[in-house]
């Protein structure tokens, strides 16, 4: 574990002076001094409302983590994914579990800002530019019938190995981020390549 998550730990259960953290560490000031303030530049921490006053100088400065942080470093949603994923598969027929996945798709493009794209390739750009913060590996390949986005790391592999129509929900993203439509053209027969081909019309 780093300084740096050391530091998430001990805040996460109460806030906590620079050299309570120091002395709760074993570190020295300096140490934790730059930490804390990449921590707080991150927007991961803050400045507590609780001061302590020695009656010499200034009051001693509480840290604690800023409110949103409290998963920033769970494993938990792969596994309720997966866990849905067979649920819905159990409780539904295949074609309502891709109804869903495509409407799941075009909000998480709603919701990043991305539908009703000023053009094409400006949609384009963004829709990749959102994929690889999620984590994929996105290059646009221009082909006869429209543009193939490939994607060389998975942002959805475990799930998608466990059910395949979630490369839906990716094809749905990007026809609603740039207006057009689009199909998954996924390889999954060894390492995972995805593939999403967003269909223009001739002329």
């Amino acid at each position: 574990m780093t300084t740096k998550n050391e530091i998430l730990s001990l805040l996460r259960r109460n806030p906590l002076t620079i050299s309570q953290l120091c002395e709760q560490l074993g570190v020295t000031r300096n140490a934790v001094n730059v930490q804390v303030k990449q921590l707080e530049a991150e927007g991961l921490i803050r400045q507590s409302k609780l001061r302590q006053y020695s009656g010499l100088g200034k009051p001693a400065v509480f840290y604690e983590t800023s409110p949103g942080t409290e998963d920033i470093a769970s494993g938990g949603y792969r596994v309720i994914l997966l866990s849905l994923l067979k649920t819905l598969a159990n409780r539904t027929d295949a074609s309502d579990l891709g109804d869903a996945l495509d409407e799941a798709g075009r909000q998480l493009a709603r919701d990043a800002g991305l539908a009703k794209p000023v053009d094409f390739e400006s949609g384009l750009k963004a829709a990749m530019a959102a994929a690889d913060a999620l984590g994929a590996s996105t290059e646009a390949i221009v082909q006869s019938d429209g543009v193939l986005v490939r994607n060389y790391s998975c942002p959805l592999g475990s799930a998608v190995r466990e059910e395949k129509c979630v490369c839906r929900a990716l094809a749905a993203f990007f026809s609603e981020a740039t207006g057009l439509p689009a199909t998954e053209q996924c390889l999954r027969d060894d390492r995972l390549i995805c593939q999403y081909l967003i269909k223009q019309s001739a002329g």
